[in-house]
């Protein structure tokens, strides 16, 4: 069996192509969504999905979110002194995805699919097929991620021959596709994209507008502060989905004296406000539109079909706004956009073994940045052109420029400039050669590409001893002891306890956001029954923890809807509340 992963910035989702066709596949607590967060504890613990997403605020120096934008870079993240790559929180997450639909299906999984932003470069793709290594899963293919939607969408919407574009905006990233499809083909015909835009952006530009409005500098708060912020700037965007404006009052923690003693606020925003403030954001949009179209070529925007709205973030009404200026009425939405790609992707695990139903599809990609060796003059020379359909094979021949040289050495790039030397070096090769006059010695130079994105060189000439032959994303990858050694390093975490402990302990990470909020009486309050539900869970006592459970609970609710509406003690209902739990216990 082959599952999909949308191993996503914000989200990560998992789906299987079965007997019955597609399927999403739900998680311990239920859901398809798995927030993309790692928390670890003091004692070793560690939490994943939404478990570590209620520990943002309360652990924030040890919980992490959005490491899928550092993926193939060299960032650290430190937790109880001990390192972590975007890699490693990777496998992690998958760990856990692998373990959700093992649990699921009632049987090992070994083997997915992973879908990746399209503009993600071969390190990228190798680190995070590195991480699906370490989690213990073989990784068949890396699909890109607006191509699996292209492929859901056609396969279940599309009918007759359409050229269309793909409008993924994700929690962190951008992909924009142009598709061209017919009959049971479905041909990419070229991609544009930014690696670092995405719906947290949103999040940013609220959390700088709060801070404006409320008389705080964002960069002088507190870790803790900074992350209660985040997070009402996020609840703050998705309420903005549902309506055309928000008003929010909350209260962030008052330590170190940040805040003059201040810890109470109300802010205003509407949809119109969202986009007046997100300006740069929808500049940057415009220059991937526009990049797309310049590439595509013979195009125009008359030859455009539909434009496909994918990712969470396509259901801000801020950002459909600004695309209807753009395209009109050729807006296409579909009633889950944060899980086309998911589906997509178990789409192409269907095709992958050959299922009833998946297995006539066919999905064609391209190469997302040009692949060349840099020339004398620190010149790129292209050998495999960006927008090329994979999988494909180009041969360039290369001369010696000196006389009597006796060595080539071939720096190999990947990207678009110009300038060889400002593009991503992959590797480099040295080979000997006799020397004779300038132009005489030759070698053929050719660049392979495959559909999952392995990169190989070949070098070939009669004045070579031997022919040359790397495989580059080798170069980039783990070798069978280092994945070996680093899944070793990843059982040995404690993960969190099972489903049931899993609510547990879902709920007191919970009430310790809350109690973040909450002033002196009620973080007694607090405290009081999440020690005793610790407490029950500790001693192993499960039904007095379900009767603990239920009792913090109803307190949390009845803080969160009577914290601003008026002070409660005044009312004299706060004794009203306390005295009737203390009876009831």
């Amino acid at each position: 069996m082959i599952i999909g992963i949308d191993l996503g910035t914000t989200n990560s989702l998992v789906s299987v192509w079965g007997e019955k066709g597609l399927t999403m596949v739900p998680n311990a607590l239920g859901e398809f969504l798995t927030p993309s967060v790692i928390s670890f504890d003091e004692d070793g613990t560690t939490y994943i999905g939404q478990t570590a997403r209620e520990r943002l605020i309360a652990h924030p120096e040890s919980t992490f979110q959005e490491f899928k934008r550092d993926m193939g870079s060299n960032r650290r993240y430190e937790a109880f002194g001990k390192q972590y790559t975007a890699t490693d929180l990777s496998a992690i997450l998958l760990r856990q995805l692998k373990e959700d639909a093992e649990a699921f299906l009632g049987e090992p999984v070994e083997d997915a699919i992973i879908s990746v932003p399209a503009y993600f470069t071969d390190k990228q793709r190798a680190q995070t097929r590195n991480a699906g290594l370490i989690a213990g899963l073989r990784v068949s293919r890396l699909v890109n991620e607006p191509s699996a939607a292209a492929l859901y969408y056609h396969a279940n919407h599309l009918q007759d021959e359409e050229m269309y574009i793909v409008f993924d905006f994700g929690g962190g990233t951008l992909d924009v596709t142009l598709v061209d499809a017919f009959d049971n083909i479905i041909e990419i015909q070229g991609i544009s994209g930014d690696n670092h835009l995405g719906g947290a952006d949103f999040n940013h530009v609220i959390a700088l507008d709060i801070c404006k409005e409320n008389g705080m500098e964002l960069q002088n708060l507190t870790d803790t502060q900074r992350a209660q912020i985040y997070r009402k700037a996020e609840e703050i965007k998705m309420e903005l989905s549902n309506t055309p404006e928000v008003t929010k009052e909350f209260a962030i923690a008052d330590e170190g004296n940040a805040l003059d003693g201040t810890k109470r606020f109300t802010y205003h925003i509407t949809t119109q406000h969202l986009v007046d403030i997100s300006t740069d954001i929808f500049n940057r949009v415009a220059i991937v539109l526009k990049r797309l179209m310049n590439q595509s070529g013979a195009y125009e925007m008359e030859d455009i079909s539909g434009v496909i709205l994918v990712g969470g973030s396509s259901k801000m009404p801020a950002v459909r706004t600004y695309l209807y200026t753009l395209f009109k009425d050729k807006l296409l939405y579909d009633e889950n956009p944060d899980e086309i790609v998911c589906r997509g992707v178990g789409t192409a695990a269907g095709i992958e073994q050959r299922s009833i139903g998946a297995k006539d599809l066919i999905l064609t990609d391209i190469c997302p940045f040009t692949l060349g060796t840099g020339i004398i003059g620190d010149v790129m020379s292209p050998v495999i052109q960006r927008n090329e359909v994979l999988p494909c094979s180009r041969t360039r021949t290369y001369v010696t420029v000196r006389d009597g040289q006796k060595s080539i050495l071939f720096e190999v790039y990947q990207g678009e400039f110009h300038q060889a030397s400002k593009n991503t070096k992959l590797c480099e090769i040295e080979v000997n050669v006799p020397p004779k006059p300038a132009g005489e010695v030759f070698v053929n130079v050719t660049f392979s590409y495959d559909i999952n994105g392995i990169f190989v060189l070949e070098l070939k000439s009669p004045y070579l001893e031997e022919s040359v032959r790397k495989e580059i994303v080798n170069t980039l990858g783990l070798s069978e002891d280092e994945i070996a050694s680093r899944r070793q390093r990843l059982e040995e975490l404690k993960t969190e306890p099972p489903m049931h402990g899993r609510r547990m302990e879902l709920l007191l990470n919970r009430a310790e956001r809350l109690f973040a909020e909450s002033d002196s009486q009620q973080k007694y309050h607090l405290a009081r029954h999440m020690d005793a539900l610790r407490n029950c869970l500790a001693r192993g006592d499960q039904k007095q923890a379900r009767q603990t459970a239920d009792q913090l609970q109803k307190l949390m609710a009845y803080i969160e809807s009577h914290m601003f509406q008026f002070d409660v003690r005044d009312a004299g209902l706060w004794e009203d509340y306390v005295n009737k739990e203390d009876e009831d216990q």
